[in-house]
């Protein structure tokens, strides 16, 4: 039997598969940007389900015709009509470090697992905290933005009431965001035993940002309910209209309060990157703690999140249990144990696919980035707006934009029918892929402008798809 493990770890069959999965995936990239075949294959679940049931009970085949058959059946996010949800098409250079990372397997829980990765990933923290105007910054990279807004919460509470929480007699706390802050927020406020009441949201202006001229008053509102706030969460940006909270407003009621402030900057923070953009994080060098997304704007594959702190010291007091086999609990200050610092114990060498960006193509390439797909939504809004025929929820200032059709007479419930009908036809023909989401109770078509190679041909095509309806109003 052990010839079946010699088999499967046989380093010339890798070297020919590996050649032919590149050649494979390089078809595929350029078949994608060429806008040949389509970016979605729908698909409900219960029969994408059925068919890969089927196919794993079929006598094996071999690897590379699974991995093209998966192939065939996956998003193309490469594909330049790809505008759906706020994941990024990855450089490949990315993909192939990350091949080299899952390879060698390095987990990072102790630095003697994954030194050089652990040593990329200070690196990474220390430059990105810089761009945040966080010097003095320090933190970790950990798996998807919702792990990191949960460890940063985790920091703030074990800060502000440290000795409540180890006496075990905790009074109740709240986290307050605007009602358009991500989800994650509120969960957050669940994974600490807070409940609903623990979450306390703060209406919005016609922009869809937080109203900070309210948040003295939903303050004092919630002290008299029992509840007592100490953590503030501004978006920059909101997931839906890509909205950039008023962060120096924020942070000047946290200031006055004595509160900690969070920014979730999971998709908007990268604009750090970009000098001409880096207007729109205004005050977020007053954050106590920044969640940013590499593998949103930043062409970096999922997940890749950076947790940083202002205070690097902070970024230890989240978690601070004991772990014999791993590190010794009396000794402080181990930036280089990750483990002790993350939700993750076995974390990914994630350092290793953004610091090969970095080094292939240099710091330059994320600000470019930034700079086509900022551009392209500038333009679609205008597009849209010099059709006539459709309006938009708001003006971009990511690159995030929320577009419907303009109905006259037409009810709210009968137009939001026809928006979902529209969506799904557009899913279901595959050439594009967009999104939906509800804003005031109106559904409206999202479309997240992730690929810098959409053009304004594409975006021409896509209002041409949506305004063939218009029969139908």
């Amino acid at each position: 039997m052990k010839q079946i493990l010699e088999a499967a770890f046989d380093p010339e069959a890798f070297r020919y598969l590996g050649h032919r999965v590149v050649d494979l995936l390089t078809d595929h990239l350029l078949s994608a940007g060429a806008r040949e075949g389509n970016v979605v294959r729908a698909a409900e679940p219960e029969q994408e389900f059925q068919y890969w049931t089927a196919k794993m009970q079929e006598d094996p085949g071999t690897p590379f015709e699974f991995l093209s058959e998966f192939l065939k059946r996956a998003i193309s996010l490469h594909h330049p009509r790809y505008l759906g949800h706020q994941v990024c098409p990855p450089v490949p250079v990315a993909a192939l470090a990350g091949l080299v990372s899952e390879l060698l397997n390095n987990g990072m829980a102790v630095y003697e697992m994954g030194p050089s990765a652990t040593a990329l990933e200070r690196w990474i923290i220390d430059r990105t905290a810089t761009l945040l105007g966080m010097p003095k910054g320090g933190g970790f990279l950990t798996s998807g933005g919702t792990l990191g807004m949960t460890t940063a919460l985790l920091a703030a509470r074990a800060s502000q009431i440290r000795n409540a929480a180890e006496s075990g007699t905790e009074p109740k706390w709240a986290i307050m965001a605007s009602s358009e802050a991500h989800y994650c927020s509120a969960r957050a406020a669940h994974v600490m035993g807070w409940g609903k009441e623990g979450f306390v949201t703060v209406p919005v202006d016609e922009r869809f940002k937080m109203r900070v001229d309210l948040l003295d008053e939903i303050f004092e509102r919630t002290v008299a309910t029992g509840r007592t706030p100490i953590v503030v969460v501004g978006s920059a940006c909101t997931t839906s209209t890509g909205s950039y909270d008023d962060l120096n407003g924020i942070a000047d009621f946290c200031a006055r309060r004595g509160l900690w402030f969070h920014v979730d900057g999971a998709h908007g923070a990268a604009v750090a990157f970009c000098p001409e953009l880096r207007s729109l994080l205004a005050g977020i060098e007053r954050a106590d703690s920044v969640v940013l997304d590499f593998h949103k704007l930043l062409l970096t594959p999922a997940l890749a999140t950076a947790v940083i702190f202002k205070n690097a010291s902070c970024s230890s007091i989240a978690f601070e249990q004991q772990a014999q086999s791993l590190w010794d609990a009396s000794r402080q200050g181990e930036w280089y144990n990750v483990g002790r610092r993350s939700f993750e114990c076995t974390k990914l060498s994630m350092s290793l696919k953004i610091a090969a960006i970095w080094r292939a193509h240099g710091e330059e390439v994320f600000a470019e980035n930034l700079r086509c797909v900022h551009s392209n939504a500038s333009r679609f809004a205008e597009i849209l707006e010099e059709s006539g025929q459709c309006e938009i929820a708001v003006r971009p200032e990511s690159n995030i934009v929320c577009f419907r059709l303009k109905t006259p007479g037409m009810g709210i419930e009968e137009a939001n029918a026809l928006h979902r009908r529209i969506r799904a036809a557009i899913v279901c023909q595959g050439d594009f892929y967009i999104v939906q989401t509800i804003l005031l109770g109106q559904v409206w078509l999202r479309s997240a402008l992730m690929n810098p190679f959409t053009d304004e041909g594409d975006l021409r095509a896509l209002l041409n798809r949506v305004t063939a309806w218009n029969s139908l109003v």
